[in-house]
């Protein structure tokens, strides 16, 4: 099962307009969450439920907080991978921590093909809506910014992490990426302008190109 054929059957299932309700419920007392921030979680938690009850194979990592959010191949951890973010109004989730998403590529540039499925939400007085669902790729998501090559949070000077664009704006201001070389670029050029990320600088655009050569078969 491929991130694609997730899409694919959300969409077939009428997913956009789609509502839901958030409660917590203990002793028969039954409240509703309105507390917009646990939506990300809930829909990942939502999404393990949506895949059994189609019968979609799926695997989860030991440690549910590393990266991805989805195993969606039967036993290679190296393609077919899924992560799920959430947003309201306008994209502001993290899209990765930038200095440990600089180091893994090191060792696991594979991940750049990992595919990210998107869900836009609106409030519903103690409910939520979904808006829209998007099926995307880092670099699809993401774009410069005026500070630099790569929009980050940055904290002191310090990059902290990639903050996503507005990819799905008619017009925007800065306009996503078309390539995942591009993507790893920028990452580069930021790495060269940070002096936090000293030690990952010499070489690491070329150590990355050459794994991911060596992994997938195919050029960066």
């Amino acid at each position: 099962m491929t991130a694609q054929k997730v899409y694919d059957k959300l969409m077939q299932t009428g997913i956009i307009s789609a509502t839901g309700e958030i409660t917590f419920e203990m002793q028969n007392i039954k409240t509703i969450i309105k507390d917009s921030s646990v939506v990300g979680n809930v829909m990942q938690d939502w999404l393990k439920s949506f895949l059994d009850f189609h019968q979609i194979t799926y695997r989860l990592k030991a440690n549910t907080q590393e990266f991805p959010d989805f195993l969606m191949h039967e036993t290679r951890d190296d393609i077919d991978l899924l992560e799920v973010k959430c947003f309201k109004k306008s994209p502001n989730f993290d899209v990765a921590n930038f200095q440990a998403y600089a180091r893994s590529l090191l060792d696991n540039p594979f991940r750049l093909d990992a595919s990210y499925l998107i869900f836009e939400y609106i409030d519903l007085h103690g409910g939520v809506a979904i808006k829209e669902i998007w099926l995307k790729k880092v670099w699809e998501i993401c774009c410069d910014s005026e500070r630099s090559p790569l929009k980050i949070q940055w904290k002191q000077g310090i990059p902290v992490n990639i903050r996503p664009a507005t990819w799905y704006a008619k017009n925007p201001k800065y306009q996503a990426f078309k390539s995942r070389k591009d993507f790893v670029t920028a990452v580069k050029k930021v790495l060269d302008t940070s002096s936090v990320s000293a030690g990952l600088q010499k070489d690491w655009l070329k150590k990355v190109t050459d794994k991911y050569k060596q992994q997938t078969g195919i050029e960066l």
